[in-house]
């Protein structure tokens, strides 16, 4: 692992579930927001990239969420920040308006938080898909900015905004909220993207992202369902996957705040960081389940559907097992399923480096985990409830109903042991009247 210090922000299509479940509820398909996602961040990947090739990172696509960082001094990378954010507002707006394939597409409306402070990169070794993931308290909590942002706007740190010049900060308005205490502040920060200072002309990088969107005709999207394991290096823009089967997320639960924003810390939670995040993925690939990306804190695994394979009890037992499995770090994880069609694909700017997973069906499991899962349970859908009924009932019964899903505290060991208890409880009964019997 390598120690940085510098700005990480986060550019959030807000409204992507709502643009993918317009197309699919529609046609069926979502080749066009596929399409227009890879065309945005895509464009956003180069223009950094062209214009501050020594200190402009990118991350990962998580999603609707582009991550990126800049390795600098805080101001001298707030600055390169405000141009490329300046740049992706303007983007997302000229996909509707100037590129066509984009125009029966809702719009993109987007949101961006922004944090400074020391982080260290850290590099998964796995075959022939290493994965970069960033662990520290400045990319946490810029994560957690962006999603208190308005959309349109974006919100900085505390420690972003001291340091501007007074013109720069009289465009700032202040938030106070209980929701950032618990990360050791009391306020953030947040402007129109809109009023941003930018001082490059954008118009060369915008038509080069109508060039970009230009070169893959949607007609040449296929969307084959799998005869086998999906292998994401083999993916592309051209070649995606048409899914069924049960997308799983995991989120360590109140992290972040575990994390010193004065990055004392960092160091020990780095390896925590590394050793829970490894503990999820195994756990996936123990259970025949594909890994997708670590998202932060967050791990994101697909479980599908083949010839011959129904991944059901694998991807439940999953999720129990990793209740189980992460308690021995002193933190508790939210699990979330659910079941049905995904369409698979890897977008982006470097080669097409990124895993996208979506569709409805992962947006259900996602609000199961973000939304429904409290700390050490798994929330899985109706669906996924219904064919444990049907298949375990015994693991059925551990769930239990609420709003539409259902839950369970019950880790996979304490499964077991249940069963095995009522197993030893039918023998002791049977072998009690057998031998009352032949007496």
């Amino acid at each position: 692992m390598q120690k940085f210090e510098g700005i990480h922000f986060y550019v959030n299509v807000a409204n992507f579930n709502e643009v993918v479940i317009d197309e699919e509820s529609k046609n069926g398909k979502v080749n066009h927001s596929i399409h227009a996602l890879d065309t945005f961040f895509s464009g956003i990947e180069s223009f950094g990239k062209k214009k501050f090739p020594e200190k402009y990172v990118i991350e990962k696509i998580t999603g609707a969420r582009l991550h990126m960082y800049v390795v600098d001094d805080v101001n001298e990378a707030y600055e390169i920040v405000e141009e490329v954010v300046k740049f992706a507002g303007d983007l997302s707006r000229y996909l509707n308006s100037d590129i066509a394939k984009y125009k029966t597409l809702l719009d993109f409306k987007i949101q961006v938080g922004a944090c400074f402070g020391s982080f260290y990169n850290y590099e998964f070794k796995r075959q022939n898909a290493d994965e970069e993931t960033t662990i520290g308290y400045a990319a946490n909590y810029a994560a957690k900015l962006q999603g208190l942002c308005n959309i349109g706007n974006i919100a900085i740190s505390s420690n972003i905004f001291d340091t501007l010049n007074e013109e720069k900060k009289n465009k700032y308005v202040k938030h106070s909220s209980v929701k950032v205490q618990k990360y050791g502040e009391d306020c953030y920060y947040e402007m129109p993207i809109s009023k941003l200072t930018g001082s490059i002309d954008y118009s060369e990088s915008l038509r080069a992202s109508k060039e970009y969107a230009n070169k893959v005709n949607l007609t040449d999207m296929t969307f084959r369902k799998p005869i086998k394991s999906v292998a994401f290096e083999e993916l592309s823009k051209k070649e995606c996957k048409e899914i069924e089967g049960i997308p799983l997320f995991a989120d360590v639960r109140g992290f972040t705040s575990q994390f010193d924003n004065d990055d004392t810390n960092l160091e020990e939670m780095a390896v925590k960081t590394q050793n829970i995040l490894t503990t999820m993925y195994d756990l996936v690939t123990v259970n025949h389940g594909i890994h997708v990306q670590f998202q932060g804190d967050r791990e994101f695994a697909l479980f599908h559907n083949y010839a011959g394979y129904e991944c059901l009890s694998d991807a439940v037992k999953a999720g129990l097992k990793m209740i189980d499995a992460v308690q021995t770090y002193g933190v508790s994880i939210g699990v979330g399923e659910s079941f049905g069609k995904m369409f698979a694909t890897r977008i982006g700017a470097r080669g097409e480096k990124d895993y996208l997973l979506i569709g409805t069906t992962v947006i259900e499991a996602d609000r199961n985990e973000d939304e429904n899962a409290k700390a050490n349970q798994l929330v899985i859908s109706n669906d996924v409830y219904l064919m444990l009924k049907k298949d375990k009932p015994k693991w059925a019964d551990i769930f239990i109903k609420q709003n539409g899903y259902y839950y369970t505290t019950t880790g996979y060991n304490k499964l077991m042991n249940i069963i095995s208890q009522e197993q030893l409880n039918i023998n002791n009964r049977n072998n009690n009247y057998n031998g009352a019997w032949r007496e």
